[in-house]
């Protein structure tokens, strides 16, 4: 019922985390997308119901990634997850139980997020993207321009989309961990935001994923539950 879309870029051993938390899910009937424009680096993996398409032209731009990404999912409804972040469990149930519960928005997306720095817990927060479902009608009727910084907030809330928000936290969002954020480059244009991600990661040639996670994040969500 539901794809789950995850843009990535040379950064497996992360990516190996956000696919974990997929796992976890435990939902046959839902599907992980995996979009890596990285022209020297080939993933793949042991699932059937996670598709990587290793693409060997890279994208002008995240929104033209993304808005490819949307194309290849297979389901009416699209979560977007980045590589860094994280499914919280049973996040794909939740979700559904909110899409069932109110049919016919365009948008559905958590009230927050469980916030990680470096792999630390620090409490709930809430961001542009709190797990983020947008239906496939939504997308064909809205205008996805070149973006590569604040494509969130351009998709999201600017096109008077109907949106239904729901209180169970379906994301854990990681920051730091030694690599890359896009969105804390600061207003740069694409060409910038890629020769910056460049110099900072280096990957090459064929990966066998191996999905697991290298802390056990769940738990420490459930020691500090009522921050």
């Amino acid at each position: 019922m539901i794809s789950v879309l995850t843009l990535t870029y040379k950064r497996h051993h992360i990516l190996e985390e956000a696919i974990q938390s997929f796992v976890n899910q435990g939902r046959d009937d839902c599907e992980m997308v995996i979009i890596n424009d990285a022209k020297d680096v080939s993933y793949t993996i042991d699932s059937s119901n996670i598709i990587i398409y290793n693409v060997r032209e890279r994208f002008p731009s995240v929104s033209r990634k993304l808005e490819w990404g949307f194309s290849k999912c297979n389901n009416e409804f699209i979560y977007r997850l980045d590589d860094d972040d994280l499914l919280y469990k049973d996040a794909l149930s939740e979700s559904i139980k909110a899409i069932n519960s109110t049919p016919r928005c365009e948008i559905y997306r958590s009230k927050g997020n469980y916030f990680f720095v470096n792999n630390k817990y620090r409490g709930r927060e809430s961001n542009i993207n709190n797990g983020n479902i947008y239906t496939k009608k939504y997308l064909d009727r809205i205008n996805i321009e070149d973006w590569s910084v604040n494509e969130d907030v351009k998709i999201t809330f600017e096109n008077n989309a109907d949106i239904c928000t729901f209180d169970y936290r379906t994301m854990i969002y990681r920051w730091g961990m030694g690599t890359y954020h896009i969105s804390g480059m600061g207003t740069l244009d694409s060409e910038e935001v890629f020769t910056k991600t460049d110099q900072l990661v280096s990957e090459s040639g064929e990966i066998h994923l191996q999905p697991k996670f290298l802390h056990d994040y769940y738990s420490k969500v459930v020691e500090v539950a009522n921050d």
